[in-house]
């Protein structure tokens, strides 16, 4: 099928999305916050009067369209299993995660119940790609589980759709960013290289990646408050370690940085949010030959291994994680706290697995 006509397809699922039917968009959760509700950001009045010259290119009224439509449409991509139309709707970190979500689950991927969004929209001029805004939205499972989501849309060229590039879920009892808005309703968005918080939005996640490899003696431990995805991770690999050892194997997690856009928008204390990703690649390897053919394969990547609990020699998974985190005003002693997490293995590989 032509580039055009799953575009056109794409088009086709928002305009579903749009209508209310009871096999289309999602319903609202039972608890869903209205999205002229103030729950997510607290509007402080401006030092001086907002811009009146050219209209923003996106107002909160648009983004919360723009949002309702895109998580509607995927969500109907998902009900019809249709895979490509789904990766069409989302970029960057989302796209890996929305691959995997069909992948693991053999086209069959989770579909969630949205609550009404609470947009952040940054004042962007007309002439300034790519357009982008924030919003927050509850998230219930087939199980009734309900989570509330951090969400990044974006449009990066006139020509472009709407894509969902960011989504993570907020830890719970985590109460959502309290977001800086001036007078006419729009958040502040800090440039990548902000010097103006405590910890630049660029340099997030290297400092992230280090103290989950380096724990509460590294560099970055003082910067980073402790938690389960920092300091948690170093524990979890050094307990690891040795295990694997004792049968054979050798452990190795390994953080980094990547090449997707990050998003910060001010905050009502003088710091910033901001919305970032990591990768994290395990290998567990052979390294004595007791252990030939007995490398195990945890079970939520299975899919990628033709459901077998083991493999021969080799097994590397790449797991893509996204991540918000409340970062102080510049000069504050408050170390960087994560508030958000959502993560899955997007590459796995293996040697052959063993012979049955």
């Amino acid at each position: 099928m032509t580039r055009t006509m799953r575009v056109a397809l794409v088009l086709l699922l928002f305009a579903l999305a749009a209508c209310s039917t009871g096999g289309g968009p999602p319903r609202r959760s039972p608890d869903a916050v209205p999205a002229s509700a103030p729950a997510t950001a607290t509007p402080v009045p401006s030092a001086s009067p907002s811009p009146t010259g050219d209209a923003p290119a996106v107002t909160p009224e648009d983004a919360a369209v723009i949002a309702r439509k895109v998580l509607g449409a995927e969500d109907a991509a998902r009900a019809w299993g249709a895979e490509s139309y789904a990766v069409d709707l989302t970029r960057d970190a989302q796209r890996l995660f929305t691959v995997t979500a069909f992948k693991s689950t053999r086209m069959k991927p989770a579909r969630y119940t949205w609550g009404a969004p609470r947009v952040l929209v940054p004042r962007l001029g007309r002439d300034r790609y790519p357009y982008w805004f924030a919003a927050v939205a509850d998230r219930r499972d087939a199980q009734g589980r309900d989570r509330t989501a951090l969400l990044v849309f974006m449009k990066e060229y006139p020509t472009s759709l709407w894509q969902l590039g960011f989504a993570s879920l907020l830890y719970p009892g985590t109460k959502p960013p309290a977001v800086l808005l001036d007078r006419e309703g729009y958040a502040t968005a800090l440039p990548t290289r902000d010097d103006s918080i405590a910890i630049s939005p660029h340099l997030m996640a290297p400092l992230h990646a280090t103290i989950a490899e380096e724990g509460p003696g590294g560099f970055a431990a003082g910067l980073i408050a402790a938690g389960p995805q920092t300091t948690g991770y170093f524990t979890e690999v050094g307990k690891e370690q040795p295990e694997a050892k004792g049968r054979g194997l050798l452990y190795d997690s390994i953080f980094a940085a990547t090449t997707f856009p990050i998003f910060a928008l001010r905050t009502t204390d003088g710091g910033g949010v901001i919305m970032y990703s990591l990768t994290r690649t395990t290998l567990r390897q052979v390294k004595t030959d007791n252990a030939l053919g007995l490398v195990p394969v945890p079970r939520n990547v299975r899919w990628a291994t033709g459901d077998r609990p083991v493999v021969r020699r080799k097994l590397r998974v790449e797991e893509t994680q996204q991540y918000v985190t409340q970062v102080s005003r510049k000069g504050a002693t408050t170390p960087a706290k994560v508030m958000g997490f959502d993560g899955t293995p997007t590459s796995v590989t293996s040697d052959m697995p063993i012979e049955e």
